[in-house]
């Protein structure tokens, strides 16, 4: 029995955790947007990067949403879209924060594959150049230089810093979205912590530059308002609910299912002991032991 009630416990906790890294997701995608266009869908700035997360062509291919074309590494938004998601012109693209955000979460995936693929997730843990490694630093850094800049960076051990076309460092990613916990990319969950949230953007002269952003005009159907638009806004526009809503409906099942387990094991253990199988000492110590953990799971789940 006791076996059971730990196992069980295991289980709904590495339930909770796997919600939670969800929210922590997002609140890297939140730091980023913020960082890259102060989380407004509607804009392009003067190398061509557009949207939310400021992406480009290179981007889009690599998650399949825009076809390859004879200048993949210019932004020029000559070439044609691939339809994935919706998508068929820069107009859908801007006009949707849902997709954008879609959009960069398949990038993700795929510049996590490149990391793991050339090794570059074997540097976690370590400090190159002054800069903690964390999985979370090293996607925002393949963000701003690429997977082959984020290498050089690692495999030189911090020799080499690459900049993006601004003049941004990448230990400036590194280190500014350092340790969230980003498991719907990784398949894992971190205990990096909550990372580095900038308070704004524009904080730093490299930053000013990184957003010299213009509206795009060339583009018939697109309605972008320049407005800044925060996450939990585009999450609840998208999906039709709060994100709090849904953190709050997550803490209400958990602890629905904890409260449930405590009283299984209770009755469970009342029987034993009416059939006379356990003494009454024995099923007073092991309620108490399930409902000191069920306390304690419970505590973690709304703080």
């Amino acid at each position: 029995m006791g076996h059971k009630i730990r196992s069980t416990g295991l289980m709904l906790l590495a339930a909770s955790l796997t919600a939670w890294a969800a929210f922590e997701y997002n609140d890297y995608l939140s730091a980023l947007c913020t960082r890259e266009s102060g989380c407004s869908p509607g804009i392009k700035n003067g190398s061509g990067y557009i949207g939310l997360y400021q992406m480009g062509e290179a981007a889009l291919i690599d998650a399949g949403y825009y076809n390859k074309d004879g200048t993949p590494n210019t932004n020029d938004w000559k070439g044609s879209w691939t339809g994935k998601n919706g998508i068929n012109s820069l107009g859908d693209f801007y006009a949707s924060a849902q997709k954008q955000t879609q959009a960069i979460y398949d990038y993700n995936v795929k510049q996590w594959g490149y990391i793991k693929a050339d090794g570059s997730d074997k540097y976690v843990g370590q400090t190159i150049n002054g800069v903690l490694i964390t999985e979370s630093g090293l996607l925002a850094g393949a963000h701003l230089v690429g997977h082959g800049g984020l290498h050089k960076f690692l495999a030189s051990k911090g020799q080499v810093v690459p900049t993006d076309g601004n003049k941004v460092a990448i230990t400036n990613y590194i280190g500014k979205f350092s340790g969230y916990n980003i498991a719907p990319i990784t398949g894992h969950n971190t205990a990096e912590g909550v990372g580095n949230i900038p308070n704004n953007t524009g904080d730093t002269g490299a930053d000013d530059a990184y957003l010299g952003q213009v509206k795009d005009s060339g583009s018939p159907g697109v309605l972008p308002t320049g407005k800044p638009v925060p996450p939990s806004e585009a999450f609840k526009s998208g999906s039709g609910v709060a994100y709090g809503d849904v953190k709050l409906l997550t803490q209400s099942i958990i602890a629905t299912a904890l409260l449930l387990l405590a009283a299984y094991v209770a009755l469970g253990q009342f029987k034993l002991w009416g059939g006379g199988a356990i003494s009454i000492f024995i099923m007073q110590n092991n309620i108490i032991k399930v409902t000191l953990m069920v306390l304690l799971l419970l505590i973690f789940t709304v703080t």
